[in-house]
């Protein structure tokens, strides 16, 4: 929560903060909102992916701007990283937002949970 004094007598005593700015602060200290925008990059993933690329993949998580996908083999991981990398980062960016991706890194997971 924000830090602000005020100074009455010998002590200090925390400010009074808005109600809608102390709820906001505990939603993002517990990471409420995490899951709502993890499903939201779910979602924009397979609009930008397509059917057949998102059965094949899963998203595992964003970090730095930068969206990490599962991938079920390696003929797909190679084929999305050579081919089709731009085209799905620039889909990715017009779905979820230019602002919040920055790149997609593909790794190779066996079994991708969906």
């Amino acid at each position: 929560m924000s830090k602000q004094y005020e100074f009455k007598s010998s002590r200090a005593v925390p400010a009074a903060a808005p109600i809608s700015q102390a709820l906001s602060e505990l939603i993002a200290l517990k990471g409420l909102a995490r899951v709502r925008g993890d499903q939201r990059l779910i979602k924009a993933w397979k609009q930008a992916a397509g059917e057949k690329i998102a059965s094949q993949t899963a998203v595992q998580g964003i970090k730095n701007r930068i969206v990490m996908v599962g991938v079920e083999n390696s003929a797909l991981l190679n084929e999305l990283n050579s081919f089709h990398k731009g085209s799905l980062l620039q889909k990715l960016q017009k779905e979820y937002g230019k602002q919040d991706v920055r790149d997609i890194r593909f790794r190779l997971k066996s079994k991708v949970k969906k």
